[in-house]
């Protein structure tokens, strides 16, 4: 027990005797001169990690057994309704997309209240409206690295609610599929069937099952493939939002670590240096 105070090296939480300061280290009293004067150093192996560092490599020792586990289920089978849905894609190919100029300037104009302790409400909010609309992609990134930024002590409260946020939308999303059909997404998405893409992540998730699907969630894509091919396949909504929710966690998660210590690598996200910017102005400011 070591007393940083006076240097002393006791025997006992008590300090009834303390090691003597020499070349046989014996115990004595506590009151001589050779018992005070201990330094005490650590070794680097036994310091602890910093508070981020530690919860990355928490979360990804404790995701190793839940894709392993859904690594050893088997694929599930090719169903009519996943038949169907190839079949049908090269008919409902491409829709128009929107500008999304005055909805980015819209974000950019919310920024100024980026260190409120509600604004990550707002990003969360931003991310499942996505869902819906499509263009509100830069917007809603805006929002997301400007909520990160503006109180960066509760980064990895801000990428919850992010991940809620995106869980929420596509449980929604999930609904209006289950009461109007694979029609829905056709009529109202069909820029997002015609993506090349989205060919390659439905069979993906059709040949991995549970693992592709979260494995396709944490990737800085959107998740209508993730959430039709729950449909098509006959999962339980429980099973398609939870995968989801666990996926778009450790995607927010590492943004908001990256936006708070190596802002350059977002770019992996597909994340351009312009929109981290935005955010930072708004932190500035």
């Amino acid at each position: 027990h070591w007393r940083a105070g006076s240097g002393k090296l006791c025997t006992s939480k008590w300090c009834s005797s303390c090691i003597q300061r020499g070349a046989d280290a014996r115990a004595g009293s506590c009151r001589s001169a050779t018992a005070s004067g201990w330094t005490l150093a650590q070794s680097r192996s036994n310091s602890l990690l910093r508070k981020p560092a530690a919860l990355l490599l928490g979360g990804a020792v404790l995701s190793l057994p839940v894709m392993a586990l859904l690594l050893s289920m088997p694929a599930a089978a090719p169903s009519v309704a996943v038949a169907r849905y190839f079949a049908q894609l090269e008919a409902v190919r491409a829709t128009p997309t929107l500008a999304q100029g005055p909805v980015l300037r819209a974000a950019v104009a919310l920024l100024q209240f980026a260190g409120a302790w509600w604004f990550p409400l707002v990003a969360a909010l931003g991310t499942a409206v996505n869902l819906f609309t499509l263009v509100l992609t830069a917007a809603t990134v805006v929002l997301y690295l400007a909520a990160v930024l503006g109180r960066p002590s509760r980064w990895v409260s801000t990428a919850l609610a992010n991940a809620v946020g995106a869980a929420a939308g596509s449980y929604a999303l999930l609904l209006l599929l289950r009461s109007h059909g694979e029609s829905l997404l056709a009529d109202r998405f069909g820029a997002v069937l015609a993506n090349p893409s989205f060919d390659k992540l439905m069979s993906a998730m059709q040949a991995h099952g549970a693992a592709g699907m979260l494995g396709v969630s944490c990737l800085p894509l959107i998740l209508h493939p993730v959430v039709l091919f729950g449909y098509v396949s006959g999962r339980s909504d429980a099973e398609v939002i939870g995968l989801i929710l666990a996926g778009r966690t450790i995607k927010y998660l590492l943004m908001a670590w990256l936006t708070k210590n190596a802002p350059g690598a977002l770019r992996f996200f597909g994340i351009k240096g312009a929109l981290f910017d935005l955010a930072a102005k708004a932190k500035a400011a």
